[in-house]
């Protein structure tokens, strides 16, 4: 709905969005909105314990740059020790998309992640100039899947929301149906008779 208040707006998403990004850093930061936001709706100003996991599987973390691996954080070893905070729940992923990246690819699968969405939202701005209605609706869809990020951990081949995000990320070159047109066109004066006599019973 924002993008279309407007025709100019199109050309300053890309503006808005990042000062849209860096007030919600900045307010996480100052006054952790997300936990009063949590709040106000009844569930605890830590995420419903979400914070909790996440504070002590950055302990756990002892590969900053490359992760652990693959799927690898969650192997049974780690997995028990982060438990052990917890007497009936063993947590079985960190809850959040981000934070699950860096635990099992590092910094560097963190970068990539980021590098994705940016390229996957370059796309889409240039969409908004073509078809709009496509373009304004992959942009909703990648906006609602980097908030979700926040408390789930959905950045997995499994997720159907992850499938999701490839169909938005793609482009789909558009294809023109073409008349067939001769490529030689002879004169009638040059024409032989067979020409002439199947023109004669067309």
């Amino acid at each position: 709905m924002l993008v279309g208040i407007r025709p100019t707006i199109k050309n300053f998403i890309g503006t808005y969005l990042l000062a849209a990004l860096v007030l919600l850093v900045a307010a996480e930061l100052a006054f952790g909105i997300s936990g009063l936001l949590s709040e106000s709706l009844g569930r605890g100003s830590k995420l419903t314990g979400r914070t909790d996991i996440w504070a002590h599987c950055l302990e756990l973390q002892s590969r900053p740059i490359i992760g652990q691996g693959f799927e690898s954080f969650w192997f049974p070893e780690r997995r028990d020790r982060i438990a052990a905070f917890f007497h009936d729940w063993r947590p079985g992923s960190a809850h959040n998309s981000y934070l699950q990246t860096y635990l099992n690819l590092g910094l560097i699968g963190l970068s990539i992640l980021i590098g994705l969405f940016i390229a996957t939202f370059r796309k889409i701005r240039l969409e908004l100039f073509r078809n709009f209605e496509w373009g304004r609706y992959r942009l909703a869809f990648l906006v609602a899947l980097l908030l979700r990020g926040w408390t789930e951990s959905y950045f997995t081949t499994g997720s159907g929301l992850w499938f999701v995000f490839y169909i938005i990320a793609m482009d789909y070159p558009l294809t023109q149906l073409t008349t067939m047109q001769p490529s030689v066109r002879i004169p009638r004066s040059e024409k032989t008779p067979e020409f002439a006599y199947a023109e004669e019973f067309a």
